[in-house]
């Protein structure tokens, strides 16, 4: 091997090396809701898979209730964790199970449970109550 050749691969088991060692340390969203990744099935049935994902914020009951204050599904749950999942897309009544909706919205939110990922409640809205999105 010539002296570049040996150089060039010094370089590249490096950068692979390095490589590895982002891959690991990024597998995490950075945010609080990274534990909401086991919570995400149970809220893609209830949208029926249909529209896009805009966010997730991981939220306890007592913020959710602060977000939505005139809201009688939300004021009945019972104080926990929750993942709020927010789609994008359109949904006339009756398109997301469990939504209350008399009208088209813009935007279903799901809340799933931490402990037991199970849907607690599910709403469809024009506005979402809270930033979902990640501005870089």
């Amino acid at each position: 091997m010539t002296r570049h050749s040996v150089a060039a691969l010094g370089l590249a088991v490096a950068l692979a090396a390095g490589g590895v060692g982002c891959a690991g340390r990024s597998n995490s969203l950075g945010t609080n809701a990274g534990a909401c990744f086991r919570a995400l099935p149970p809220a893609e049935v209830v949208i029926h898979r249909k529209g896009k994902l805009v966010g997730v914020r991981r939220i306890d009951t007592d913020t959710l209730r602060a977000r939505l204050p005139h809201n009688p599904t939300v004021a009945s749950l019972p104080s926990e964790d929750l993942c709020v999942f927010a789609f994008g897309g359109t949904y006339p009544p009756g398109s997301v199970t469990g939504a209350k909706n008399t009208t088209s919205g813009h935007y279903a939110m799901v809340a799933v449970g931490t402990k037991h990922p199970t849907v607690v409640a599910v709403f469809v809205v024009n506005t979402l109550p809270t930033r979902f999105r990640h501005t870089h």
